[in-house]
């Protein structure tokens, strides 16, 4: 089960993740046949302060539950808030293969690159006039 808690699997999570849910603003939502929820906790004190993000994905195959993972984000601050002093993530896989959420997971990859962009010699995302 090392594959779940690789940088190369958080990179690919999150890569999902933004693609699915841009902003951030959504607390549930479909990705294909998973379901996706997230729930965001945070606590600001005076001398430190905290948000954890708690992501469950659930694949079903008809009634079935085919897999489910659970992956928590944590962001800390001290009394400087401008400047983070951790910042982790783990994963937890609750039921099924992790060798099914990642072969998903690279599908879901896959499906982004062959995504056609919409980019072109005069959109801003190309860079600063004159690079």
């Amino acid at each position: 089960m090392r594959g779940l808690h690789t940088r190369n699997f958080f990179w690919q999570w999150h890569a999902v993740y933004a693609a699915s849910n841009p902003g951030h603003a959504k607390a549930h939502w479909q990705v294909e046949d998973v379901s996706w929820t997230k729930q965001r906790h945070v606590y600001w004190g005076e001398h430190y302060s905290m948000q954890q993000e708690v992501h469950r994905l659930e694949r079903r195959t008809g009634s079935k539950i085919d897999w489910q993972i659970m992956v928590v984000t944590e962001r800390w601050w001290g009394p400087d808030r401008d400047k983070g002093i951790r910042d982790t993530s783990w994963c937890k896989l609750i039921t099924g293969r992790a060798d099914r959420v990642l072969a998903w997971l690279r599908k879901q990859e896959a499906r982004q690159s062959s995504v056609p962009t919409s980019e072109g010699p005069g959109d801003v995302s190309q860079g600063a006039p004159g690079q």
